[in-house]
């Protein structure tokens, strides 16, 4: 009886130690599609969470014409709980960005502005000048940005704007008390600091032939302060101590990662791979991006202005996360081919979970396809992709287990267990 207990008492202790790692279940919590029946490409640009609801829209581009007469950005947008259940779906147009509020969501797209209450019907519209790529929020205003580049007589050109609106309690937007500020080149990126930051070029997931590139200080009453040239498209722009740092692209190759404070002054200016995203948590700054060859990410201590490390990944390392003190990067890329008469385009990538002390990783899905937009809530993150299809994972069940401790390992105690047993009732039944 006495091994029998001892049996009995280290299997208990064994499934009290590591029930929640061996329970078998991944991060992945559920699989969600949005615009599955649309038969254009299509990709999820933008996800959002907010208060156990997880937003995502599939954006599509449709041609009109034989000759490209007419190209409609469209999108549809859907809502689900975080258990998995779909809640609402609506078009939304061509949306990069989603912003969940108390009484609705506001959705910024390459057409403007729509806003949804929380059914997920449109209550109110507001188309902007040009493509919308951007926008920010502060104290019940929209700071968006909007422009284009066109091709004529042979020349590029591009051109755009800033602009300030009161966002209003039925959902639309107003400029009568707002400015608007024309800017000599297309903005792709604005944030909100001691002043506005602008940083203009084709943004992460864009591309195009023409180059150019500039950062812009623009002040809370819509005057132009200052310009910084970059030369090189700024991809994305955050804020580090008041500090704007713009990451910058040129020839899907190499990229400069620039400081400059809110006079203008550059204060660091770094030779990098090509800038897709960046992310900055307390002090570190982390770099996404392409070498030509390779997908990167890079950490910076922001302090020093020193590499941590990098890492490479087999396809462009895209949108980046933090939650749960994990970094989360997207990878992925589009792959077209010939199939008969008809040229099929696939997403090809995958999901990383990694240590953001070193780069480790800690987990990766390398099956989910081209990972285009990320978001965290908390412990939970979203991760859209190249189709219709995104994903949700929670990152507490990441990096729980260490050392030998798995299921195999746990059959091993158990049969360990068993052994014990038969051993004990074999010596007491000789010692009878």
């Amino acid at each position: 009886m006495r091994w029998q207990a001892i049996a009995l008492a280290l299997i208990i202790v064994v499934s009290m130690s590591f029930g929640s790692v061996l329970a078998g279940e991944g991060p992945i919590l559920f699989k969600g599609s949005v615009g599955e029946d649309i038969q254009y490409q299509k990709s999820i640009e933008a996800v959002a969470i907010s208060n156990g609801t997880v937003y995502a829209s599939c954006d599509y581009r449709m041609v009109v014409g034989d000759e490209l007469l007419s190209i409609y950005y469209l999108g549809v947008m859907a809502a689900y709980s975080t258990n998995g259940s779909r809640l609402w779906v609506n078009d939304s147009g061509y949306v990069v960005k989603i912003q969940p509020l108390d009484n609705g969501i506001l959705a910024g797209g390459l057409g403007g502005f729509v806003f949804f209450d929380k059914e997920g019907h449109v209550r109110a519209n507001f188309p902007t000048l040009n493509k919308l790529y951007d926008f920010a929020m502060r104290n019940g205003y929209v700071y968006g940005i909007d422009g284009d580049v066109w091709y004529s007589n042979g020349t590029f050109s591009s051109s755009g704007e800033v602009f300030k609106a009161k966002l209003l309690e039925n959902g639309s937007l107003s400029i009568e008390d707002g400015w608007k500020l024309r800017l000599p080149t297309m903005p792709g990126r604005v944030r909100l600091g001691d002043i506005i930051y602008v940083g203009s070029g084709f943004p992460s997931g864009y591309s195009a032939k023409y180059q150019f590139g500039a950062i812009y200080g623009v002040s809370y009453d819509g005057e132009l302060l200052w310009n910084v040239s970059t030369g090189w498209w700024v991809r994305d722009l955050e804020l580090w101590k008041g500090n704007a740092i713009a990451g910058t692209g040129f020839n899907n190759t190499k990229g400069y990662i620039l400081m400059v404070d809110k006079d203008g002054r550059v204060l660091w200016n770094e030779s990098t791979f090509f800038v897709e995203d960046l992310l900055v948590v307390n002090d570190t700054l982390y770099v996404s991006g392409f070498d030509g060859e390779k997908g990167k990410v890079a950490a910076y201590d922001l302090n020093d202005k020193k590499l941590l490390w990098t890492r490479d990944f087999p396809y462009r390392a895209k949108p980046l996360a933090y939650g749960s003190g994990k970094l989360v990067v997207g990878t992925g890329k589009f792959e077209s081919r010939k199939e008969g008469n008809v040229t099929k385009v696939y997403s090809e990538g995958g999901l990383y979970v990694l240590d953001p002390s070193d780069g480790k990783v800690l987990w990766e899905d390398r099956g989910m396809g081209y990972v285009r937009s990320l978001a965290v809530q908390g412990s939970l993150v979203a991760a859209g992709t190249g189709s219709s299809y995104f994903y949700v994972l929670d990152l507490s069940k990441i990096g729980e287990s260490s050392g030998i401790c798995g299921p195999a390992f746990l059959v091993f105690l158990t049969l360990l267990a068993a052994a014990a047993v038969r051993g004990g009732l074999n010596g007491g039944r000789a010692g009878r």
